[in-house]
């Protein structure tokens, strides 16, 4: 009659909230590498945002694939979906420290469309 328990799976948030744990988890990872790289060499301060950047699109990038391979269908969506959930982490925590956008709109837009892109490229190929 109902659901069994792979179905619930697919249909339910968990797959989501697993990718964006995964997805942090790589950018961690990541700005710890950049951090380590920041203290051996002299990067300046474009190396340094290229970096950040990169970060977010292999986080993004992975967290669609990874979601694409459990969902299986309409996986650009759920890539675009985890890519923007993501954006939505950051910019929450970016609001709660700065206390506002403090005239980062720009580049917070920026990161929209990298996040979801990325997010939706990786659902693509997943």
């Amino acid at each position: 009659m109902g659901m069994d328990k792979t179905e619930m799976e697919k249909s339910s948030s968990m797959p989501i909230l697993i990718d964006l744990v995964a997805m942090y988890i790589i950018t961690g990872i990541l700005l710890v590498i950049l951090a380590a790289l920041i203290s051996r060499i002299d990067l300046s301060d474009g190396a340094v945002s290229i970096g950040i950047i990169a970060t977010y699109i292999v986080s993004c990038f992975a967290g669609g694939f990874l979601i694409g391979k459990k969902k299986k269908r309409k996986k650009y969506l759920w890539g675009l979906c985890v890519g923007a959930f993501y954006f939505a982490v950051l910019l929450l925590g970016n609001l709660a420290v700065n206390r506002g956008l403090n005239g980062q709109l720009v580049h917070m837009l920026t990161t929209a469309v990298l996040c979801t892109l990325s997010g939706m490229a990786g659902g693509m190929v997943s």
